[in-house]
């Protein structure tokens, strides 16, 4: 037995990555049945590459749904506006960066289908931090999840990972609000207010700097430590 997902892509300035990330996720059929990429304003080439993609698209099998936002509004803002395009009964978040690889959808489905977990969540450090990856972020992570796991009562190994997987029906009851990264800490927040059980999976995690294009910043771990107090208040 497998899930039938529709795949959440936000996307900003991400032209050398976009095409590539697309193609990865499509190879996860049959699981895979949808993919909604939003290009969140982005001011480098990503629009005319994902409307050349879309141009050239020969996957019958997979619904590939592409909305440009007229600016820049932010991950959070991307993810809602793709998760209301979703139609299949659940919902994978991925980064549009090659950070993150697909083949693990396999994996992080296996607790839902074993119908031992309600929603499951990506661990990128269950081997350990990489070496290149700076303290600051090793630091951020871990004060992110520790929260998490004290304000709701989880067990969670990696709260910031982007791979955030859970039913269409319960993510859109949620009426999420965030428009910037503290939307990974919302989904978590609401999860653990409705008593969901989140399980951890292991992925493999490339990460790359900003040089390279990574986008978060160091204040947006304040911001998603205030996003998670405040909705336990």
């Amino acid at each position: 037995m497998t899930l039938s997902l529709s795949v959440l892509i936000p996307c900003y300035n991400e032209a050398a990555t976009i095409v590539s990330m697309v193609r990865r996720v499509a190879d996860q059929k049959p699981a895979v049945g949808q993919i909604v990429v939003v290009n969140d304003g982005s001011t480098d080439e990503t629009r005319s590459v994902l409307e050349n993609l879309k141009s050239v698209w020969k996957e019958p099998s997979i619904d590939l749904r592409v909305i440009h936002l007229d600016r820049n509004r932010g991950k959070g803002a991307a993810v809602r506006t793709a998760l209301e395009a979703a139609t299949l009964p659940y919902v994978l978040i991925q980064d549009a960066d090659l950070e993150l690889d697909p083949g693990d959808y396999s994996a992080l489905m296996r607790p839902l289908v074993e119908k031992s977990a309600d929603a499951v969540f990506g661990d990128r450090f269950s081997t350990g931090f990489p070496r290149d990856l700076r303290l600051a972020s090793r630091v951020a992570n871990w004060v992110v999840t520790t929260m998490s796991n004290l304000l709701y009562g989880m067990r969670l190994k990696d709260q910031a990972c982007g791979y955030k997987l859970l039913r269409t029906d319960l993510a859109k009851q949620f009426d999420l609000k965030s428009n910037g990264f503290e939307i990974c800490s919302e989904i978590t927040a609401k999860l653990g207010l409705c008593r969901a059980r989140v399980s951890s999976v292991p992925v493999h995690y490339t990460p790359r700097d900003a040089a390279q294009g990574k986008k978060i910043r160091w204040v947006d771990g304040f911001i998603a430590v205030y996003t998670l107090v405040r909705y336990r208040l």
